[in-house]
This record gives C-alpha cells, sequence and structure tokens, in this order.
C-alpha cells in the first residue's frame, strides 16, 4: 500500500476523522464517503494518511489491479471547505516523495473539476491534466427519476407503466438479516450475465461482487436500500447513502440490479428507491459508467441534469 492506515479495524474516533474530511467539501463526486471506500479497500488496496492539513487517500490500479500495478491518489480532501495553495502543495510534495520510494511518479485520478484550477497553481507548467470521460458521474434530479415526464423520458414512463400494470411486487427496504438473500440474488444473476459480459470485463464484474458483499456490512447502520420482490423472490436490488454525513441534498446509488428480462423493472427499482428520499434529497447521482457503451448510452438516456467531470493528473 502507499499511506500508512488502511480501512480495516478502524475506530469510531477514525471514522469521525474521516468522515469530517469526506464532509469538508462539495467534490459531487460518488467515491469521496467512507462507504465507497471501505467497500473497495480490498480489491483496490486503498490507503490512507494525513499529511499536513489534508487527508490523502490512494489505491492499487483503476479498474483491474491484477492488470494495473501502478498506484494512484485522489485529490486531497480538505475539512475545511477551501484549500490553501501553499499548504495543498506541501501535501503533495511529500506524497510525490512516498510514489517515487515506489518507483513511479504521482498520479492522481478521479480529480472533481472544481479542484483541477488548485492543482494547476499548485504546480504551473509542470503537471499534466486530462478529462477522465469515463469515470464521470451521472448526477439527476430526483423528481425527474420519480415523474418521469416529457417526451424525452416518455419510453421509460412506458416501461415503468407496463410493469405495473403487469406485476404483482413488494418494494422494502433491505434489513440486515436480508444480506445473505441479497448476495444470493447477485450471485444467480452473475451467472447469465457473464456469458453476456466481454472477456475482458469478467474480473471486473467478479470484483464488484466482492464490493456490494463488504457494501452490505452497512444494512442497518446508514446504507440506503431498497429491494423489489416478485412472488416473495428479490428481483432488484438498489444500495446507496447520501454523499454527506451531514446532508440529504445528494444520495449516492452504489449499486442497482435488476432481472432486465423482465420489462420495467429496472425502472421500478429506481422509481420506487427515488420516492421514499427524504425530501431534502435534490439530486440522485447514479455513478460513471466505466466507458461501458451500453451502460453510458442508458444513463444517458435518463437525461442527468448534470454531470461529476472526473480528471486525472501526472505530477513529475
Amino acid at each position: 500500500m502507499i499511506f500508512e492506515r488502511t480501512f480495516d479495524n478502524l475506530s469510531e474516533e477514525d471514522i469521525n476523522l474521516l468522515n469530517s474530511y469526506f464532509d469538508g467539501y462539495d467534490y459531487k463526486s460518488s467515491g469521496h464517503t467512507f462507504i465507497a471506500n471501505y467497500m473497495w479497500r480490498n480489491t483496490h488496496k486503498i490507503s490512507w494518511q494525513i499529511i499536513g492539513d489534508y487527508l490523502c487517500i490512494g489505491a492499487l490500479g483503476e479498474l483491474d489491479p491484477e492488470e494495473d500495478k501502478r498506484y494512484f491518489m485522489s485529490f486531497p480532501l480538505t475539512r475545511t471547505g477551501s484549500y490553501d495553495v501553499e499548504s495543498l502543495r506541501e501535501t503533495l510534495l511529500e506524497a510525490k516523495k512516498l510514489f517515487h520510494a515506489k518507483g513511479q511518479d504521482l498520479y492522481l485520478s478521479l480529480i472533481p473539476k472544481s479542484l483541477v484550477p488548485y492543482l494547476e497553481e499548485c504546480f504551473p507548467g509542470k503537471v499534466f491534466v486530462e478529462h477522465d470521460r469515463d469515470e464521470d458521474d451521472y448526477i439527476y434530479l430526483k423528481e425527474d427519476l420519480i415523474n418521469l415526464s416529457g417526451r424525452k423520458l416518455h419510453q421509460k414512463k412506458n416501461h415503468l407503466n407496463f410493469f405495473l400494470k403487469n406485476y404483482e411486487f413488494a418494494y422494502e427496504e433491505a434489513k440486515p438479516e436480508d444480506a445473505g438473500e441479497i448476495m444470493a440474488y447477485i450471485e444467480s444473476k452473475n451467472e447469465y450475465k457473464l456469458g453476456e459480459t466481454p472477456e475482458e470485463w469478467k474480473e471486473i464484474l467478479e470484483m464488484e461482487t466482492e464490493a456490494i458483499r463488504e457494501l452490505l456490512k452497512f444494512l442497518g447502520k446508514g446504507l440506503l436500500s431498497g429491494v423489489i420482490r416478485i412472488d416473495g423472490r428479490i428481483e432488484a436490488v438498489t444500495l446507496g447513502e447520501f454523499a454527506k454525513t451531514n446532508s440529504k441534498e445528494t444520495v449516492l446509488v452504489h449499486v442497482e440490479k435488476a432481472d432486465d428480462r423482465i420489462r420495467g423493472l429496472y425502472q421500478a427499482i429506481n422509481n420506487e428507491f427515488c420516492r421514499r428520499l427524504p425530501e431534502e434529497t435534490i439530486y440522485v447521482n447514479r455513478e460513471e459508467d466505466m466507458g461501458l457503451q451500453n451502460l453510458r448510452q442508458t444513463k444517458l438516456s435518463y437525461k442527468p441534469v448534470m454531470m461529476g467531470e472526473k480528471y486525472f493528473a501526472i505530477i513529475r
């Protein structure tokens, strides 16, 4: 690992400290929460360290750590709501030493667009920055996902109405005791999805399955959840959280799975989940598309109100 601490065996004090940084700025990013890092901690060897005024988080590999052995770090996180260029530069220089000790340049990934100017101000003319379209988050208005109004979402509304008319179902919040049943559903769904998945993405799907197993540990502990049952069986599930522990304005959807052989089921789990979100919730962040064209088309078809643009950078 690249930094001193992992996300295992943390005290309540440690978690509160981490959350003070995750909540310290409006990152507009699905990866800047404690839960998001915890669920991927093993697959990506995620580690963290407070350096100067900022929290630094590093990981191994971007998608497949078995193939990509390069370490990267996210943009240092602040707990004050702002950044000081000089102290930020000192933190990045210390991180650079750690990366050089591993034999590589300082590589930053998943940088929110709003933070790119700070990076360029810290290292004028010495940093390479590029937009990473595959990692952009899709951010929607909650009300748009509930109402599905207008011509652009008419097809989604038709699929939803077909499901509501033709299926008897029950929607419920998942409970801790449902974790085993949810995992069994995820694994059974993967059995037929693997046959439709390009070879190079199969390992990613397996990594995602392990991350979901870790995510389910938070049922009853702040994780937002919903399942749809048809004839008593789970046929769709969604798992998410609030983007900040001190605000309900934005919800992150980490997982949404449904049997796509059942027309309208994906629209139904999305709609039912959003209907039950608090009144204070305005935005729903449904994460990135990872460069998968089918997923990109689907996410675009729901008409995001904005994109949470991400960048990567190399400081030599």
